[in-house]
């Protein structure tokens, strides 16, 4: 009979010394080697390996911590690949051109900073990506911002706002689905409760551009040159009416209905593929290879090109794995013992809830910082803080909120994160430009603080309800 393997427990110092090395070779390979993410990640389990030795740990005893880390996330990543397929058919069916072609009607010169906030929030939740929308509706607002003679950074803020709005509580989006996920809250009840604090953060953040706007364009025209021909690009290729907006109601009936996630999406993308081919007069094949492959159009204009050629299960390939490269780094960190020591240290310094958002805060701008990597700082996050959250009696969807308010958003303020550094390469406005005028970006987790002390949006669990979950 083989005998049981005995392993170390680590000291607090050997635990910090752990996550400061993976933090430090996550920032070496990204930021100075030029590695991509997902190698980055995949490399660090080499680096975990090293440093587990020392416990008695092998690498097949971390291997086999990280699959059954990884198994709590595989409807997260089902729902990713639903999302992929539901992104492509809904380009091919002409639902998101058409929610682009009539959110541009709300284009106006004395409004132009707020509008452009809102028409970015519009084609970030249509799309599901930041990202997406900053280099394509991003790079058009800031050509007619400066035309309008409106300063780059200024365009640039409203622009960044509204993407990272919209990829916040969008159904569609990478990072909402695994913030949700990781912590084991459903979509829905994530992304209600961020509205607590990315609510009254993107009302204050429509007011502050409102103003602004209203000082800077005085003595503005609104060129209309860009927003017609891309209304135009838009109606020349796609039929427009009722039956492209079929496939949103589709989704949102199942929803409401309480289905399952990710059976709601791939309803909806199937409906997509139908409206493609009545509606659209798509090929069956071409309809339904936008499933895997996204939408490819063809345009005259290169920013419909680079606005609607998306989509499909393969664009999400490269975020699945960073999901499961992260996520099983997380698992390893568990069985070595490194998180419970940590947790342990740190519940000592957690007395209230404030005190509790305030530390999770800190640790998620600080793992960030150090990265450069918003998923790595998501796992960290997690790892850490979600056992303290269920024993101080909050459900996960106030931690999920956190990683969104911090992490998903933050980088736009870290200039030299995955986030900032593609902003600043994409748009051409320098950091010190564009930082002053991300209002939502410091204002959210400002509320997220200011629901902490008053106790208004935390979610808790009734007596019993946490033993049940």
């Amino acid at each position: 009979m083989e005998a049981k393997k005995e392993f170390k427990t680590p000291s607090l110092g050997y635990s910090a010394f752990v996550l400061a090395a993976l933090a430090i070779s996550t920032f070496v390979q990204f930021k100075i080697l030029g590695a991509s993410l997902n190698v980055t990640m995949f490399l660090n389990w080499l680096l975990m390996t090293l440093l587990a030795i020392p416990l008695g740990f092998t690498y097949d005893d971390l291997e086999k911590k990280a699959a059954e880390n990884l198994a709590g996330v595989l409807t997260t990543l089902f729902i990713m690949y639903a999302i992929g397929c539901l992104a492509g058919s809904w380009m091919a069916s002409g639902t998101v051109p058409a929610i682009i072609y009539y959110g541009m009607d709300l284009m106006n010169a004395k409004f132009f900073l707020p509008t452009s906030l809102v028409l970015c929030s519009i084609v970030s939740v249509a799309t599901g990506t930041s990202w997406g929308t900053l280099g394509t509706m991003g790079i058009a607002l800031l050509g007619i911002g400066t035309g309008l003679g409106i300063p780059a950074g200024m365009t640039a803020g409203a622009a960044i706002c509204g993407a990272w709005f919209g990829d916040k509580i969008s159904p569609l989006s990478d990072t909402t689905n695994f913030t949700a996920g990781i912590v084991g809250t459903k979509l829905a009840t994530h992304v209600k409760h961020m509205m607590y604090t990315t609510g009254p953060a993107y009302l204050a953040t429509l007011v502050i551009f409102t103003v602004l706007g209203l000082r800077t364009a005085e003595t503005s025209n609104l060129d209309t040159s860009l927003i017609l021909e891309t209304q135009q690009g838009i109606a020349d290729t796609f039929h427009l009416g009722f039956p492209v907006l079929i496939p949103v109601l589709a989704v949102l009936v199942m929803l409401l209905l309480r289905m399952n996630s990710t059976l709601s999406l791939l309803v909806g993308a199937f409906a997509g593929s139908l409206v493609a081919i009545l509606y659209q007069g798509s090929t069956t094949a071409l309809a339904f290879n936008c499933l895997y492959n996204g939408f490819k159009g063809t345009f005259e204009s290169e920013f419909l090109t680079s606005l609607l050629n998306r989509g499909g299960i393969t664009s999400m390939l490269s975020t699945t794995m960073t999901v499961i490269f992260c996520v099983g780094i997380g698992g390893m960190m568990k069985a070595m013992g490194v998180i419970q020591v940590l947790v342990s240290y740190l519940t000592k310094l957690i007395h209230t809830t404030f005190s509790l958002v305030l530390i999770s805060e800190v640790i998620a701008y600080l793992a960030q910082m150090l990265s450069g990597s918003h998923y790595f700082s998501d796992v960290i996050l997690n790892s850490t803080m979600l056992d303290i959250y269920k024993e101080k009696g909050l459900k996960p969807e106030n931690l999920s909120r956190v990683m969104e308010d911090c992490n998903t958003i933050g980088g736009t303020m870290i200039p030299w994160s995955s986030t900032g550094l593609y902003i600043v390469g994409t748009l051409g406005v320098a950091f010190t430009e564009y930082f002053p005028f991300v209002f939502l970006c410091y204002l959210t987790p400002i509320m997220g603080l200011i629901c902490a002390a008053t106790g208004w949006g935390i979610a808790r669990y009734k007596e019993g309800e946490l033993h049940e979950s």
